[in-house]
């Protein structure tokens, strides 16, 4: 059983957070960081991906300002009860950066919490290093790396014999239709969450926050994101949903539940939203398996090839 407890943010950091101008990051809030993102120098991780924000907002709440070309944020990690950087959003170049972490360092100091950046991924790391006087423990978080995949392998994994077959079973066999997600389908998906994901999991699983609750979340906000989905019903009832989103050549599958019983239907959600949204992609990036063996499997066997992308978490020492 899990013991880990989600800790509520104190509101001695909320009102340092406020003393040194953050404010939490809301769905209106989209279209600010996009200028942002397009200018990254190459993809982020998929936990620094705007939809990740509003998902998690719960037990990993976002504060966020604008300062020198950059969008610095710092996030309250609820599992271990503390203030962490997280990458900066814009694009990097040496100056860039060490404006942005002079900020970020000084605004720490005075909210009176240690210097810890989380969720760097290695092409930003020739950055910080380049900061004078760079004094950090570096960290490599493998429970939490993430399945990367060419387009080509990607698409070569969705032909493959089986993968093939159910996916033309799901299509063959059941009586379904297809929708594109809007808001409107809140009260539908996250009743559909209640059914599958409650009645097999115990509170305790969630390590990290409610799935009911982000799923209410994301669905809510769902016209207001950069963001593109598909609700599946067969025989008339909610079956599955998949959502993605696309930036800069990355393709990221965020969320996909399906009542798996349904043969076939996880292969026709993966290829129907990557036929729909994500054609002409570089990569796609499928997250973290965060450990489940099963859910390690299917990521790993899901294309021809792969490659794991680590997240690194800086310590000042």
């Amino acid at each position: 059983m899990n013991t880990r407890v989600i800790k509520e943010i104190p509101q001695k950091l909320i009102e340092g957070i406020d003393l040194c101008g953050y404010r939490k990051v809301g769905p209106e809030d989209q279209a600010l960081f996009d200028p942002y993102y397009d200018r990254m120098n190459h993809p982020w991780s998929g936990s620094t991906e705007f939809l990740n924000f509003i998902a998690w907002s719960d037990s990993l709440p976002v504060y966020f300002k604008e300062a020198d070309g950059m969008i610095i944020g710092i996030s309250y990690e609820s599992n271990e009860g503390m203030l962490v950087g997280i990458p900066f959003i814009g694009h990097y170049t040496n100056e860039s950066v060490k404006q942005a972490f002079t900020i970020l360092k000084n605004d720490l100091e005075k909210i009176g919490e240690p210097l810890v950046i989380m969720d760097v991924v290695k092409w930003m790391l020739p950055y910080y290093e380049a900061l004078d006087d760079f004094r950090f423990d570096i960290e490599d978080r493998r429970d939490y790396m993430e399945y990367i995949y060419t387009a080509e392998d990607f698409e070569a994994g969705m032909n493959k014999q089986d993968d093939r077959y159910r996916y033309r079973y799901f299509m063959r066999k059941f009586d379904y239709e297809v929708e594109e997600i809007r808001s409107a389908h809140r009260d539908e998906i996250v009743g559909f969450m209640e059914h599958i994901w409650c009645g097999d999991k115990t509170c305790s699983e969630c390590q990290f926050g409610c799935m009911v609750d982000v799923t209410d979340r994301v669905v809510s906000a769902f016209d207001k994101l950069n963001v593109d989905g598909l609700l599946v019903r067969v025989d008339g009832s909610i079956a599955g949903f998949c959502i993605v989103t696309k930036r800069m050549g990355q393709a990221i599958y965020q969320f996909k539940h399906a009542i798996n019983r349904i043969k076939g239907i996880n292969e026709y959600m993966l290829r129907e939203c990557y036929e729909r949204y994500l054609k002409g992609v570089d990569i796609i990036n499928y997250t973290e398996d965060c450990g489940i063996e099963s859910l390690r499997r299917y990521k790993m066997n899901l294309a021809t090839a792969y490659s794991l992308s680590s997240r690194l978490t800086l310590t000042e020492k």
